[in-house]
């Protein structure tokens, strides 16, 4: 993943409410209204928050009727973990030499 889009994720992950979609998304599908009823937010608030997540890959929609139902995109929330992941990999083999050259003296 590039600092571009890692940039794009992060920020779209860091406010409370978008954080609050992204748990309610990850148990089940939901519409608009399930969110707003569930975030106690208006409609509009709800549905610029859904924009930034959909637009930084984290959630997408199908439409049903009238409605649109949001999914929760784990596979870009995986691509953010592992974007962690390379710092902490990085940080155990450094840790392994250390012990290793300590071993050794």
């Amino acid at each position: 993943m590039n600092s571009s889009i890692a940039v794009t994720i992060f920020k779209a992950l860091s406010d409370a409410k978008r954080m609050q979609m992204i748990h309610l998304l990850g148990e089940r599908e939901c519409t608009v209204g399930q969110l707003e009823a569930n975030l106690q937010l208006s409609q509009s608030a709800t549905s610029q928050h859904l924009k930034l997540l959909k637009d930084a890959g984290l959630v997408s929609y199908r439409k049903h009727g009238n409605f649109r139902i949001y999914k929760l995109q784990k596979s870009k929330l995986q691509e953010a973990m592992q974007f962690f992941d390379q710092f902490w990999d990085k940080g155990l083999s450094t840790l392994k030499s250390e012990l290793e050259e300590n071993e050794d003296q």
